[in-house]
């Protein structure tokens, strides 16, 4: 159970580290074209769909292990 419980905040913190970069990202660019929006795509594909992966193997391990 404990690795369950793991998974789940390795993958929020993925997330969540994720989303903040896009928010700075947007936040710090004068315009929305080039590198910026490059940097957004890179922070979805590094960070927000392989945290969404982890944080649902975390769920259904603990699903798995409830049956």
């Amino acid at each position: 159970m404990g690795m369950v419980r793991v998974l789940k905040i390795v993958g929020v913190i993925w997330i969540l580290t994720g989303a903040a970069n896009i928010i700075l990202g947007m936040y710090s660019s004068p315009r929305p074209e080039g590198l910026p929006t490059f940097g957004i795509m890179f922070s979805v594909a590094l960070f927000i769909i392989p945290g969404l992966i982890v944080y649902g193997i975390g769920e259904w391990n603990a699903r798995k292990l409830h049956r």
